[in-house]
């Protein structure tokens, strides 16, 4: 199964000082997925979108409010491909109405503890669930482990 995972670009202020940091959701997301799930991660403040790049599922990772117009847009690509976009992050928890238009599922808590995992065999059997809700159901410390930060591109 290929997984891309996407952080969606957002329109900068006038005269902002331009600077990136890796964001925190993805990576952790990355390092829940199982050793079957191969993942590209796009930062698309970055990277460009190939959307004719064959993949099987999508993640969208939104950290802020300002990401959700290009978040739809992304999706609204891949559906029209046919392919099954879930949306998770902190924006997707305080929106998650409105983005529930725009995607076939959304994460809402922290993903360890095989709850991403289940997701996935929800898809693979074509039962995805509208919404997996965990945000008041904290997995045990236990199971929270290293992020996943292979999937980034040191050279960007």
């Amino acid at each position: 199964m290929k997984l891309i995972l996407i952080y969606p670009k957002w329109p900068k202020l006038d005269r902002q000082t331009e600077f990136h940091l890796p964001p925190h959701g993805p990576v952790v997301f990355a390092a829940s997925l199982p050793e079957d799930v191969a993942v590209d991660f796009i930062d698309e403040n970055l990277q460009e979108i190939d959307f004719d790049d064959p993949v099987d599922f999508v993640g969208i990772s939104m950290m802020l409010t300002i990401q959700a117009k290009r978040a739809w847009e992304i999706a609204d690509a891949y559906r029209a491909r046919g392919v099954k976009v879930i949306f998770g992050g902190i924006a997707t928890m305080l929106h998650r109405e409105e983005v529930s238009q725009f995607a076939d599922s959304i994460f809402l808590g922290e993903v360890e503890d095989g709850r991403l995992a289940s997701v996935l065999e929800d898809w693979k059997k074509e039962q995805l669930q509208q919404s997996y809700d965990y945000f008041h159901d904290f997995p045990p410390i236990e199971s929270v482990g290293p992020a996943n930060r292979d999937i980034l591109n040191e050279e960007l």
